[in-house]
């Protein structure tokens, strides 16, 4: 499974319900707010063992995508 599919697999486990995430995806796009946005960090730090800067900025799936395939080898 690629990281792609694994983000989609926990959005749409947060969310509650199947979410199609296309690299454009923002979380604009999703409906998140800042405390979904934490949540969803914090998830995927645990699914990819690996924490994120506390000072990162992203807006959407491809900057996800990028940061985790920096730090998952």
């Amino acid at each position: 499974m690629d990281i792609l599919e694994k983000l989609q697999n926990i959005v749409s486990e947060y969310r509650g319900e199947k979410i199609e995430l296309k690299p454009e995806t923002t979380f604009d796009d999703l409906g998140f707010d800042s405390l979904d946005k934490v949540e969803l960090l914090m998830k995927l730090e645990d699914e990819f063992a690996f924490q994120f800067p506390d000072d990162v900025q992203v807006s959407g799936v491809r900057e996800l995508v990028d940061i985790i395939n920096q730090h998952v080898k």
